[in-house]
């Protein structure tokens, strides 16, 4: 619903996959209507099928935007976050699904913490019993990974947890504050563009948080091409921030990475790595820390991605 002056603005960069933006909406009017002041300002990404039509149809009803070319996440958001109104900015994929008391969780975040950036929640895959994420760590090389991925339950149920960086995917900050560090940096498509403004916040003083009774689902890369830029992506982030995050958040990060590089490597045995898994034992064991000074970069990295 369009109001003159919301608390929220939810922001939605959609490419194509117009399906899952009906559902995205519908899930967000079923679990917000009546309980607060909201609006929803989405962007089509230049989109070549029938998503164009679909999002001029709600024009009436939300306030919605047309690139003439791809642009992307980052400068997306960052153009629709200028544009909004609201005290709280939630940053929303058109392929995640809304449910239950999701948002509520999240804002008392901001009022029993100080210093908050983002708040993030918990998101299993979209009809699938698996998580995602319930916050993002950094390895040993400085890559972000989704901690919980595959896990059938959430170890830190009931409770407000902080972490180094959180998703993009569905997220929540305000609107002071994202425009106050310039929002994200433009120079990432679809990838890493959440986490290198989670390390930037971080830099200066901020916390980022994952509210773990606010669960929501998520496809997960539906948008053709999400994946194109990522090997870029991470390159440029590990060249600014490498170090400084192998010097801070790898090392505080060590012992959930380990243990959730062990538990995907039970799950998908062909993707380990017999050195990393050895010293991910290690870790776990206590009797091996990260030193940052012998960190070298991964050629094929885990890199996060907020692209739809």
């Amino acid at each position: 619903m369009k109001d003159s002056n919301p608390k929220l603005s939810i922001l939605i960069s959609v490419y194509g996959q117009a399906d899952k933006l009906k559902r995205c909406l519908s899930c967000v009017e079923v679990t917000l209507s009546n309980l607060i002041k909201y609006e929803v300002l989405i962007i089509d990404d230049a989109s070549e099928d029938e998503t164009t039509k679909f999002i001029k149809s709600l024009e009436s009803k939300h306030r919605v935007f047309f690139n003439e070319q791809r642009k992307g996440f980052a400068k997306n958001n960052n153009f629709l976050s200028r544009k909004a109104k609201g005290e709280y900015l939630c940053l929303l994929n058109s392929d995640a699904f809304v449910q239950g008391n999701w948002l509520f969780p999240m804002l008392n975040v901001f009022e029993t913490n100080s210093n908050v950036g983002f708040v993030g929640n918990v998101q299993k895959l979209a009809d699938s019993i698996f998580h995602d994420h319930m916050g993002v760590v950094f390895g040993p090389m400085g890559n972000p990974r989704h901690y919980g991925q595959g896990y059938l339950w959430n170890p830190f149920r009931g409770k407000t947890r902080q972490w180094s960086a959180v998703t993009a995917a569905c997220s929540l900050v305000t609107r002071e504050n994202f425009l106050s560090f310039d929002g994200f940096d433009e120079v990432y498509i679809n990838g890493c563009e959440d986490v290198e403004l989670c390390i930037r916040m971080a830099r200066s003083g901020c916390r980022h948080f994952v509210a773990h009774d606010s669960i929501i689902q998520h496809v997960k890369g539906a948008s053709d091409g999400r994946k194109m830029y990522n090997q870029r992506n991470f390159e440029i982030f590990i060249e600014k921030w490498g170090e400084s995050v192998r010097s801070n958040e790898s090392i505080i990060d060590q012992k959930l990475h380990s243990l959730t590089y062990l538990f995907q490597c039970l799950f998908n045995p062909y993707r380990a790595d017999f050195n990393k898994f050895m010293e991910a034992i290690w870790i776990l064991l206590g009797t091996r820390k990260i030193s940052p000074s012998i960190m070298k970069l991964e050629k094929h990295p885990v890199v996060v991605s907020t692209a739809n």
